[in-house]
């Protein structure tokens, strides 16, 4: 099986996951009444678009999405979506197919470069052939004042010498863009050492670091999961420190039980943090945000996931709650939420809410202001900590 033309198991929850984000992120930006009812997909390494299995890669699953959430909104009448599609592809052949499985869609160019159909008439896609660099480097250069529309990004590189760190620094700076790159963990975990200076600068450029020297001493000698978790705290502190993002989530995808990648998420915003925070959860059964193809993908299903531990979890998130707010005095259920969101494992839907209702029912909680019904938790709601 060739890897680059057939979608392997421990791959494809990669691309589900940016499935599953994609249109809710959609109607996330255009629907909101205060945004700019625009928004611009960004595929780096774009690839063929569909595999030799024929299964969808990542630009036909961002044109697709693109494609059915305008069909929501003619249909629901929320006005046409303007809907930007920038996708990139360096292999001449690759390419080739790109922009052919890209016309199967109904999709036309003149210049094989930019695609527009008549049934969808507000969503624009953009192909390129450049590398990465020169392609991200083309695409932060647009605009009024080099800023972007909302924008999602998603990166997924063969390997660690193509994605230079200044470039997610750069973007990150835009208001409401947001990035899933696929960290090539395996890759960039065995030549942290490696004695050529090339190799290591290359790393040192992936990860926005000066020099390995100070990670390589860190993880010399260490058990693979400790050394794991140090290549993940580095990198996760270099994006908070160094960009303008606020918010890091990751995945660990693993094949036979060893990690192959990880997909790091960024952003600035708390409502894209808990949009990626809950499809990342609906694919993996553990609450560990790791997905093992020894282990056969669960059903996308959000109810279903954790069927016999639900109840164990949300009593957990519960007892997490009442030890970070005991005792205090007017506290909105908003604040409960940024709390879960940002320093807690959980997604808030079918948690936050079960939770609260376990610490009302133990008198933990009470003397609720803003509410109309009992056992309710709208945003506004405060109440006191006992």
């Amino acid at each position: 099986m060739n890897f680059f033309t057939e979608l392997q198991d421990h791959s494809e929850v990669k691309l589900s996951i940016l499935e599953k984000y994609t249109i809710p992120w959609m109607r996330k930006i255009i629907l909101n009444k205060y945004g700019s009812k625009k928004c611009l997909l960004v595929d780096g390494f774009a690839g063929q678009g569909i595999y030799d299995n024929d299964k969808k890669g990542s630009p036909i699953i961002m044109i697709e999405a693109a494609m059915d959430f305008y069909g929501q909104a003619v249909e629901y009448e929320w006005g046409e979506p303007q809907i930007l599609i920038y996708l990139n592809e360096l292999d001449t052949d690759n390419h080739k197919h790109l922009i052919s499985n890209i016309e199967r869609l109904g999709f036309e160019s003149m210049d094989n470069k930019w695609f527009t159909s008549e049934d969808f008439n507000s969503i624009t896609i953009m192909v390129e052939n450049k590398t990465f660099e020169d392609f991200f480097d083309e695409i932060l250069n647009i605009g009024e004042g080099n800023t972007l529309i909302p924008s999602f990004c998603f990166v997924d590189p063969f390997g660690f010498s193509q994605t230079p760190f200044r470039l997610f620094k750069k973007y990150l700076k835009n208001e409401n863009s947001e990035l899933l790159i696929n960290f090539i963990y395996e890759h960039t975990n065995r030549f942290i050492t490696h004695p050529n200076e090339k190799v290591r600068n290359h790393i040192s450029t992936h990860m926005g670091l000066v020099g390995l020297n100070d990670l390589s001493d860190k993880v010399a000698g260490l058990e693979a999961d400790e050394r794991k978790k140090i290549i993940i705290e580095t990198y996760t502190n270099n994006i908070l420190d160094e960009t303008d993002a606020v918010h890091v989530k990751h995945f660990d995808i693993k094949k036979n039980s060893k990690t192959k990648m990880i997909l790091f998420y960024a952003t600035k915003n708390i409502n894209g943090l808990k949009l990626m925070k809950e499809t990342m959860w609906k694919h993996d059964e553990t609450g560990l945000f790791t997905y093992d193809d020894k282990q056969q993908m669960v059903q996308l299903d959000f109810e279903t996931i954790l069927s016999t531990d639900k109840k164990m979890h949300i009593t957990l998130l519960s007892e997490s709650i009442y030890d970070n707010f005991s005792t205090r005095k007017n506290i909105a259920c908003e604040d409960i939420e940024a709390f879960t969101l940002i320093e807690t494992i959980y997604p808030l839907a079918n948690f936050v809410k079960p939770a609260l209702k376990i610490l009302e029912e133990q008198g933990k909680i009470g003397n609720f202001r803003g509410r109309k019904k009992i056992k309710t938790y709208p945003a506004k709601t405060l109440m006191d900590f006992n």
